[in-house]
């Protein structure tokens, strides 16, 4: 059996894959997130299922699980609070780190109940990135170099046949580190458009946005280097390699910046990525990103759980696709046929399955992880 190797991204728009030349020099789809930030996003991937976009979690048989019984050595390494083992990310892994756990993370994080409530206000949330900037925060985190050295070797060392997930953090906003992020006082007023800023104009300049582009673009060159690396260094016979994008970033299109999961947005800037399908023989040139799964567990010569809703790429092309935007009590819903885009906002959001009803509702977690989601700009209130 062939080893699959599962690369991907943070916020990569599908309309920048020019700044990777490396998986630019692939057949590069167009692919729809079913969720608009990492969590339901990264779900849905592992799931192949809507409902996990709609609950924010990991719902079996996930991607992982499949493989594992299927004789493979499961690996994860995914270094962000978003795919924290409390929303079943580590399902079906034989090893899987998120890097967000042990007793000096615990203590570095804590935080009161006040501080998640009141950050559900804009004049709080500014105050609290003034203290803590967001390179800051994403400083806390292993270097992406460090997570990849770490990839090659677990890799190398396992059994085959071997899954792999590797996730990579830099292309989240400021972009880098030091000299190579955006400027604090520049993301923050970036990231107040669209609202209210209560600390002088809240208008991103041309310039300010060149600079913003400058060091998302320079992030994506690094992001594409490593996957490369990544690729050349694994001691493995023609892989089957996939890589995604868990969602974009908005640099001004209607006034807004970023991704933010408490503004619901489903903008394409956000919802459509590059996917790379390497090694596997593909129908149509865009997908959900639902069909990741299903394509990959179909082209390693194995069965799709019948309870995804994926399509296996080798076999029919994907015309329409759903993406859901959770957040607490609520979510805005958007479907597209690549041409059309209907959207309902905010609207109370469930989901039938196999006679078991679901609703979009906030997430139930400990103290730690939702102050790793605060950190990262998910402040999860309200």
């Amino acid at each position: 059996m062939r080893d699959v190797v599962l690369l991907t991204a943070d916020s990569v728009r599908r309309d920048y894959v020019d700044a990777m030349p490396f998986v630019d020099s692939h057949d590069v789809l167009t692919g729809v997130t079913a969720g608009h930030y990492t969590r339901p996003s990264l779900a849905a991937l592992q799931s192949s299922r809507l409902r996990a976009s709609v609950q924010s979690k990991v719902i079996g048989p996930a991607l992982a699980e499949v493989f594992g019984e299927a004789g493979y050595t499961t690996i994860g390494l995914v270094p962000t609070a978003q795919a924290d083992p409390a929303f079943d990310f580590d399902a079906g892994f034989d090893h899987y780190d998120n890097y967000m756990s042990g007793s000096g993370n615990a203590a570095k994080n804590r935080r009161s109940g006040l501080r998640e409530f009141f950050g559900s206000f804009d004049i709080v949330r500014q105050v609290y990135r003034r203290v803590y900037p967001m390179e800051a925060n994403m400083d806390d985190l292993p270097a992406d170099d460090a997570v990849v050295d770490e990839a090659i070797e677990r890799f190398d060392d396992a059994d085959g046949p071997r899954f792999i997930w590797v996730h990579q953090m830099e292309s989240h906003r400021p972009y880098g580190t030091g000299g190579d992020a955006i400027p604090g006082s520049i993301d923050r007023k970036a990231e107040a458009s669209g609202g209210h800023h209560w600390f002088g104009s809240s208008e991103v300049t041309e310039t300010e946005r060149e600079t913003i582009l400058d060091a998302y673009r320079a992030s994506l060159g690094r992001v594409d280097a490593r996957i490369e690396r990544f690729l050349d260094e694994i001691d493995s016979d023609d892989p089957i390699f996939a890589f995604a994008a868990d969602h974009g970033d908005e640099f001004g299109e209607e006034e807004y910046y970023y991704h933010q999961g408490y503004r619901r947005r489903v903008a394409d800037p956000i919802i459509r990525v590059p996917v790379v399908l390497d090694g596997v023989d593909t129908v149509g040139d865009r997908l959900s990103l639902l069909d990741v799964a299903p394509t990959l567990v179909e082209s390693a010569g194995l069965t799709a759980p019948e309870e995804w809703q994926g399509n296996d790429l080798t076999e029919t092309t994907t015309d329409e696709t759903l993406t859901v935007a959770p957040w607490h009590d609520s979510a805005t819903v958007a479907w597209q046929d690549f041409e059309r885009k209907l959207v309902a906002r905010d609207a109370d959001v469930s989901i039938a399955e196999r006679g078991e009803e679901v609703a979009v509702e906030r997430s139930d977690v400990s103290d730690e992880v939702e102050q790793q989601l605060q950190n990262l700009g998910y402040t999860d209130a309200g």
